[in-house]
């Protein structure tokens, strides 16, 4: 406990005394941590050096003296070192950039035959005098690159032009949204590619039920049908032979001298018997003929029959 409280002490020591060796800054310093601000850093490393308020102001002095000037036109083949080259003997250049031609062009070219180098359509170069750069875009504009006359730029000419109150963050601003642009639409893109792909396999899955429904549905109805046809078959004979059946069976039965009585209880039970159930007939006793000698209640011949028949009146 005391070696750790020994070194809690040597360690605020040290803080204090970097504390009151930091010099003194206006304002917040660019690029200094926390940590490096407060004198406390435990990694041991040396911090970043602090800016003053007149380096920074020298730093902006600097920054806005700087010029930039913009060329429609790239030639063919014209790399930036070689920009660069042409450019330094009319003044200090500082950065500079080069916007690629389109790649599906450069695709092309090359499937036809043409050159396969990388060319480039427009550029920016920013010059560290702006009276330099205005010097430099009205001297060069619209005169001959010239060069040896071997050089492959010899007749080309400059399209150039100084930017007013143009500076290099603007640039990369454009560039940065250009990029983020690029990147969304391109996000939403795939995106709506995804989402036609979805639907377009939801439906599929969707068709692919909906048409093994219908064949469940094909050969549930098929089957049904066949029963209830074969069904409706047998019981549409049993029915028309029980029908044809009945009238034939009371007119025996009358006519063999059955009663009344039962003949009706046989069409009803026939009638109940229709639904295809088993069918009981009943049948009743043979009844012997009158005979016309000895019973008057046998059937007569008229007289008007027996004259037309035997030519003479019965006695």
């Amino acid at each position: 406990m005391a070696f750790l409280a020994k070194q809690g002490a040597a360690g605020a020591a040290d803080t204090r005394t970097a504390q009151a060796c930091k010099p003194a800054v206006d304002g917040p310093v660019p690029g200094d941590s926390p940590t490096a601000a407060a004198g406390g850093g435990t990694g041991g490393g040396a911090s970043l050096p602090s800016l003053s308020r007149k380096k920074l102001e020298k730093l902006k002095e600097k920054y806005e003296k700087k010029g930039v000037v913009y060329i429609s036109r790239i030639p063919p083949h014209l790399k930036p070192q070689k920009l660069r080259q042409l450019l330094e003997e009319h003044g200090e250049v500082g950065r500079l950039y080069l916007a690629p031609e389109d790649p599906a062009l450069r695709r092309k070219r090359k499937q036809q035959g043409g050159n396969s180098g990388k060319n480039f359509t427009e550029g920016w170069v920013e010059f560290e005098d702006k009276a330099q750069a205005k010097q430099v875009a009205a001297m060069l504009n619209g005169q001959q690159m010239g060069g040896k006359r071997r050089s492959a730029y010899f007749y080309d000419l400059w399209c150039i032009k100084y930017l007013p109150k143009f500076k290099w963050d603007h640039l990369t601003e454009e560039i940065n949204y250009q990029k983020a642009v690029r990147e969304q639409r391109l996000a939403a893109e795939v995106s709506a590619a995804k989402r036609e792909r979805d639907f377009y396999l939801s439906r599929v899955d969707k068709a692919k039920a909906v048409t093994a429904m219908s064949e469940r549905k094909r050969k549930r109805d098929g089957t049904t049908s066949g029963e209830q046809q074969a069904a409706a078959d047998g019981g549409g004979s049993a029915q028309a032979a029980a029908a044809g059946s009945e009238p034939a069976v009371a007119k025996q039965q009358l006519g063999e001298g059955g009663s009344k009585d039962e003949g009706q209880q046989q069409q009803q039970q026939g009638k109940g018997g229709a639904g295809g159930a088993k069918v009981l007939r009943m049948y009743g006793q043979r009844q012997a003929k009158a005979d016309p000698v000895t019973d008057a209640a046998a059937p007569m011949l008229s007289s008007g029959l027996l004259k037309l028949i035997a030519g003479k009146a019965p006695q």
